[in-house]
């Protein structure tokens, strides 16, 4: 529906959230830890709408997210990451969904031949390709409807996501056995992607906050020295090279999975003093906020999580228990606690599990010593 549908925005909500939000940047004293918990196409679920409509309306997605952020109390940044991202711009083709994100059905690289003949896009180039100009219409939404939740975020993906958007997954993964130099050049286009990719959003919208880490690069599928060689040394370049460009400095990493043996060596990430670390799981379990803050609370601001599946299937006492022992662990973290959920929040996750994660950062999240 359009803009003129929505009930206003509180203004008095908008500036008390939004100095919650900026507390671990600017050690500003703040009445409780602020919680993200990732909402994306959930928010079209408390509109009565499906995954396909969010990802088909990217400017009324970004209108949804921006009321769910009030209607929770969250975190008031207008998110929108288009799904599948970079696959289309190189010639894959996609299916619409009604009840999840797009999915590729068609990868432009089938062979190795294909993947040294592959040409990674300039930045003019991907401005002007289907996966930015998806995200800029929402992002210019947010600037022109809900300036002070604006942030310019370029979700980049790790070297993997981009590789396997590009070659079907299990192509990838054999060839990481049978030719692991063909997929080092592969990370390393994805890599140079990434960069240009960050540049076209710096030049449209000045500083930005960049989205990377691993996701499918994680204990439960790869080995550790294969997520150093295919992941975070190629992260970690990309980064560095983003950075010296002027398109920064915000970097989130996201290390969704699994990541008991290999998130130490994220430790040597490049970093900026707008970093934000989230690891998703330890094993089987929940990584432990009293674990992250210990190897990362001293570098970077620290997002604490609550499990997904018991945010889509948990019951709301369930939800705030976990959520409570995240934030007591948490928020006294150095540069900053963000409390929020392992990966995004599920689409149909109940209402109730959502306010039940934020009631836990009220009642327990609160700033004494301030």
């Amino acid at each position: 529906m359009p803009a003129k549908d929505y009930a206003p925005i509180d203004q008095n909500w908008l500036e008390d959230a939004g100095s919650l939000w900026t507390t671990p940047w600017v050690d500003k004293p703040s009445e409780r830890v602020i919680v993200d918990p990732i909402i994306l196409s959930h928010a079209a679920s408390l509109f009565r709408k499906n995954a396909g409509y969010f990802y088909q309306n990217p400017d009324e997605a970004i209108r949804m997210v921006c009321h769910a952020c009030e209607l929770y109390d969250v975190t008031p940044v207008g998110h929108y990451l288009y799904a599948d991202y970079w696959g289309q711009d190189y010639g894959a083709e996609i299916k619409i969904q009604t009840n999840s994100p797009p999915g590729i059905t068609k990868r432009p690289i089938k062979t190795a031949e294909d993947v040294d003949n592959f040409e990674v896009l300039e930045t003019e180039d991907l401005a002007k390709g289907p996966t930015l100009t998806t995200h800029y219409k929402a992002l210019d939404t947010c600037k022109e409807e809900f300036p002070h939740m604006f942030a310019p975020i370029t979700q980049l993906g790790g070297t993997m996501e981009v590789a396997t958007n590009w070659a079907a997954i299990e192509d990838v993964f054999m060839w990481m056995i049978t030719e692991p130099e063909l997929v080092d050049k592969l990370c390393v286009k994805a890599g140079d992607h990434m960069v240009n990719a960050c540049k076209a959003t710096a030049e449209r919208y000045g500083a930005n906050v960049m989205i990377t880490g691993s996701v499918i690069a994680s204990g439960d599928l790869m080995d550790t020295e294969q997520i150093k060689r295919f992941s975070f040394q190629p992260v970690s370049r990309a980064v560095r090279k983003v950075l010296n460009a002027g398109a920064g400095p915000g970097i989130y990493y996201h290390l969704c999975g699994n990541h008991t043996d290999d998130f130490q060596m994220w430790k040597n990430a490049p970093m900026s003093p707008f970093t934000i670390v989230q690891i998703g799981y330890d094993g089987q379990n929940i990584f432990p906020t009293s674990k992250l803050v210990e190897h990362f609370g001293d570098r970077c601001t620290c997002f604490g999580t609550v499990d997904t599946k018991l945010v889509d299937r948990g019951t709301p006492a369930q939800v705030y228990e976990q959520a409570k022992e995240q934030v007591l662990a948490g928020k006294d973290s150095p540069r900053g606690f963000i409390l929020g959920t392992a990966c995004e929040c599920p689409t149909n996750a109940p209402p109730v599990n959502v306010h039940a994660l934020v009631k836990a950062a009220k009642d327990h999240g609160k700033y004494e010593k301030f």
